[in-house]
């Protein structure tokens, strides 16, 4: 090949990724940017493991050529077709990652996350029906402010902890795939480990198991649990991610050891096994980016499973109303998608694309493929991922849609259940081959143009290997509807929680979402929910002055936010009266209506004084929430060091003190890299106050970590206004 020639192939094959990056510029300062970031991270790194890294394991052999048909000679837009079908091929392939595989994850970690909570719930002093009514969590944003936040944080701590303990697993998970396989193989009479063998499609299932696994554990941390007052979950994260990286690490690398001996003498297996391990980092790489998407909505889903537990025995019937809705709204999307179905059927058994040779040449070990039938069997990869795009977004969004109408969650479920059984037969189907790239060439263009076509391998499970791979290929496709329903729903609502008072000494903490659609007055009525209503903070739209007395009245009612139950008149012609006067409020963008998602019930407790102290026992910063009960400084700051050196040389434990009782008062302790702080409280411990604790602490460090890092002992560093105002604002009560 001539120089020209050489960098045309390399400039053609990074043509489009070189496309992808060019929007990144002009939106990289923005949240968007930091999204498009993220996507186009997977997508690179989803090429150089599906369109480059395959060369390794075809190293010697001749690369196929993607033969011309007459008239084909010179023909460039055909050469660009393909280009562009084969690139389309590889971002759906992508794509299924974040919109079929990673939805799967999201989905059922959360129940394994409720398992991990009833070990720890039975494991702990008093029955688990009592521990888990002192059980709480924090959740006050709304999924998609969530979103927001962490991307303009841009805090890659988790990901890269996730990531390396993926890597560390890895080695072992694939070495006792192997010796699976093999005895498979003895077993059943079938071929040892080989390119064309179950290895690559099972290792995508085995990644999914994994995954699922490690998030389970890491959403006890993220949605920071607690009994008690104490976050058990950041423990179980903590001690399980020690102790997969004690074990793991050196059987990881026995893994690897026991793989080069075990095949010295056969280096194309070697490659093959580096190829997918290659290929399991890409799938580690591709969740962790989009970890922070998907993991909002793993978290409320947990909280609501943890809130449907508490309240499970509240003898509660959930009306089913608007039924004609539902029943509407659930034939209605089984009929369009069955009408998108049977048009892709018709397309392509309608046409050149019902030919049997695209599939038969599309075959990793088919010989002689044409350049149209290559094009076309990308063109069959794109179609079927549209076949299932159209599932989730036409089901899923009626079924969003549906749970508007529905009052309890689990009922609009109930009733699509069938629907999406449905649907999954048509999207379902047990793959029995496995997608990757096979070196090839074609002289469309003039020279010998190489480039990796997609082709698929031959990896029918067979034995232990199906029977593993049943629970994630027969309920992926439902699953999958079933969350991305959730992100339709969720994804527009915005949170906001209220302490709701029980009596003297009990609070209630509810968390409500925004409601799209005014309430029925059937809903307006009942007595058992508790509606939040708020004025809106943006500028009015009308003119107050010319208004009636009882909305102005009103307006100046809700410059506080009050609960529905609250305003509403006792008397029935009022309350009709009134229900049209809030909807009228409603309806001019003047007030909003919260619905009640969760709640749970806290003590009451008096909060004293706030200590910030250094690592060496040298009080730091101290606040008084009653000027009558802060203490001397420097006495609370030796008392700590004193304490705290005895403790670790008495019983030798590594484990940090968290909390102290004196009485009626309680210190509840937080830690930072080079600071702890210390809260004094009267009542009962919740997460209601060491959550707040623990952001300041998060928080002061971080302001101050430049003087910390080497703290002279000045204190006039911190002897700012802000830091009090930040108190205020962590410490303010709902």
């Amino acid at each position: 090949m001539q120089v020209i020639e050489v960098f045309l192939t390399i400039f053609l094959n990074i043509l489009p990724i070189l496309i992808l990056v060019i929007p990144y510029f002009f939106i990289r300062k923005k949240i968007i940017g930091r999204l498009y970031l993220r996507i186009y991270l997977g997508i690179l790194i989803f090429y150089i493991v599906y369109w480059i890294l395959p060369i390794i394991f075809q190293i010697g052999e001749d690369p196929k050529e993607l033969a011309l048909q007459p008239g084909e000679e010179g023909n460039m837009l055909l050469g660009i077709g393909y280009l562009f079908t084969h690139f389309g091929s590889l971002l759906t392939q992508f794509a299924s990652y974040p919109l079929v595989t990673l939805p799967f994850i999201f989905f059922v970690a959360p129940f394994i996350s409720i398992l991990l909570t009833w070990n720890r719930l039975r494991k702990d002093e008093g029955s688990i029906k009592d521990n888990l009514r002192l059980t709480t969590y924090q959740i006050k944003t709304s999924p998609n402010r969530k979103i927001r936040d962490d991307l303009t944080r841009n805090d890659w701590t988790r990901e890269k902890q996730i990531l390396k303990l993926m890597i560390v697993l890895l080695p072992i998970s694939l070495y006792l795939l192997q010796v699976i396989i093999e005895i498979s193989s003895d077993f059943l009479g079938t071929e040892n480990v080989s390119l064309t063998s179950s290895l690559g499609w099972f290792l995508e299932i085995l990644f999914v198991y994994l995954a699922t696994f490690i998030f389970s554990i890491e959403l006890l941390h993220s949605s920071q649990i607690s009994l008690k007052g104490r976050y058990f979950g950041e423990n179980i994260r903590d001690q399980s991610y020690k102790s997969l990286y004690t074990v793991g690490a050196p059987i990881s690398i026995l893994s690897i050891i026991l793989f080069i001996i075990q095949y010295r003498n056969q280096l194309d297996t070697l490659l093959v096994i580096f190829y997918f391990f290659a290929y399991f980092i890409m799938a580690s790489v591709i969740f962790v980016l989009f970890l922070k998407l998907f993991e909002p909505f793993s978290i409320l889903i947990f909280v609501k499973i943890i809130d449907w537990w508490k309240k499970k025995d509240l003898k509660r019937r959930s009306k089913l109303r608007n039924s004609s809705y539902l029943i509407f709204f659930a034939l209605l999307s089984i009929g369009l998608y069955l009408i998108v179905f049977g048009a892709i059927s018709i397309f392509v058994n309608g046409n050149f694309l019902s030919d049997p040779n695209i599939l038969n040449q599309g075959n990793f070990e088919a010989t002689n493929p044409t350049l149209s039938n290559a094009i076309l069997f990308e063109f069959l990869i794109i179609l079927g991922f549209i076949n299932i795009l159209m599932s989730i977004l036409i089901v899923g969004l009626f079924l969003a849609r549906t749970l508007k109408y529905v009052k309890n969650l689990r009922v609009g479920y109930l009733i699509y259940f069938p629907i999406t059984i449905i649907i999954s037969f048509f999207v379902i189907g047990i793959e029995e081959y496995w997608l990757t790239g096979q070196l090839s060439y074609t002289t469309v263009f003039g020279f010998e143009f190489f480039i990796l076509r997609t082709a698929g391998i031959d990896a029918s499970l067979v034995g232990l290997l199906q029977i593993l791979s049943y629970p994630y290929l027969y309920t992926r496709a439902i699953f999958n509807i079933i969350f991305w329903s959730l992100i339709f729903y969720y994804i527009k609502k915005d949170f906001k929680s209220k302490n709701i008072p029980i009596d003297e000494k009990y609070i209630e903490k509810t968390l409500f979402s925004t409601i799209s659609d005014f309430l029925s007055y059937e809903d307006y009525i009942e007595e058992g929910d508790s509606y939040l209503v708020t004025k809106k903070k943006s500028k009015l739209v009308i003119d107050i002055k010319k208004e009636r007395e009882e909305i102005k009245n009103l307006l100046i009612t809700l410059e506080n936010d009050k609960i529905l139950q609250e305003i509403k008149p006792k008397d029935e012609n009022e309350k009709k009266r009134f229900y049209f006067t809030l909807k009228y409020l409603f309806l001019k963008n003047l007030v909003d209506i919260w619905k009640p998602e969760l709640s749970y019930v806290y003590e009451k407790v008096e909060k004293q004084g706030l200590y910030i102290i250094y690592d060496d026992g040298r009080g730091v910063f101290n606040y008084a929430f009653k000027s009558e009960d802060i203490q001397d400084p420097g006495l609370v700051s030796g008392m700590f060091s004193a304490i705290t050196s005895f403790i670790k040389e008495m019983t030798k434990s590594t484990e940090v003190l968290k909390k102290i009782d004196h009485g009626d008062i309680s210190i509840l302790l937080e830690y930072g890299d080079k600071i702890f702080g210390a809260l004094f409280i009267k009542g009962t411990q919740s997460s209601e106050v060491r959550a707040p604790l623990k952001q300041f602490v998060q928080k002061f460090e971080e302001r101050y970590k430049d003087v910390l890092k080497d703290w002279t002992g000045a204190l006039q560093h911190f002897e700012d206004e802000e830091n009090t105002k930040l108190i205020e604002k962590i410490f303010k009560e709902d």
